[in-house]
């Protein structure tokens, strides 16, 4: 009885399939038939990673202590670029130095994927401070060198830029910058006392032991500084008043 009261719509069913397009039901059967097809994921040749890896090395970046900074800012027979970036503990930056740290760590990738870039440096205040007390040296901070080829039997002059920022606010891009569009030169050459090769300290062979002169001043407990003066003062005050009060001549 069913199928009898279905056979009047029928013929309406399949008058609504034919208008249908014909274009869209193949399109509908290949989507579900490529549904069920396997995706495959695309495979990199080794050879490839190995070509990409080549092109692009990171650069080694030389920690800066007492014992080779003067030999890595010697002149050669090349002329060479020093970028040293120079950072500290909670003693020296006071916690402040991380998020430049982070973005240090960062602008390698930088730095290594442009051949004209310089050579990298790190100097930690934490565990150099005679070297930084002798440059002079904040942190976070960079010193970028410019070191001339050597000519001749004088040591030519070395090229000196302090450069400051924000350690909130670093980025990778900034410290790149730095090289890349030679913001150093905003600043203008440091030419001061402390200059790590140049001045007259450095020249005399008086710049370390300056640094730990400086270290050592730093080193003492303010608290003891403050003992002293007053022992100081104790006593040039204990002399002006035996002074005073002594008989005059006759």
């Amino acid at each position: 009885m069913r199928f009898i009261q279905l056979l009047p719509i029928l013929p309406a069913l399949a008058a609504a399939q034919e208008q249908v397009p014909i274009a869209d039901r193949v399109q509908g059967w290949f989507n579900k038939a490529k549904s069920y097809l396997p995706t495959a994921t695309p495979v990199i040749p080794a050879a490839v990673e190995k070509v990409v890896e080549q092109k692009i090395q990171e650069k080694t970046v030389t920690p800066f202590n007492l014992s080779n900074w003067q030999s890595l800012l010697a002149p050669s027979d090349e002329p060479k670029d020093w970028f040293v970036f120079i950072t500290g503990g909670n003693k020296t930056c006071f916690g402040r130095c991380h998020q430049a740290e982070k973005s240090f760590n960062e602008s390698v990738l930088l730095f290594s994927a442009d051949p004209t870039s310089p050579n990298l440096g790190y100097l930690d205040c934490e565990s150099n401070r005679v070297l930084c007390s002798a440059w002079a040296a904040g942190s976070p901070s960079v010193s970028y060198f410019k070191v001339p080829a050597q000519v001749g039997e004088e040591r030519p002059a070395t090229a000196q830029y302090n450069v400051y920022f924000n350690a909130t606010t670093v980025t990778p891009e900034s410290l790149y910058k730095i090289h890349s569009e030679k913001t150093y030169e905003k600043r203008g050459a440091y030419e001061g006392s402390f200059h790590a090769t140049d001045s007259w300290l450095a020249q005399r062979g008086l710049l370390i032991p300056a640094g730990y002169v400086i270290y050592a001043f730093s080193a003492i407990p303010s608290w003891l500084f403050m003992i002293f003066i007053s022992f100081f003062s104790r006593t040039m005050m204990g002399r002006r008043m035996g002074n005073t009060g002594a008989p005059a001549a006759r």
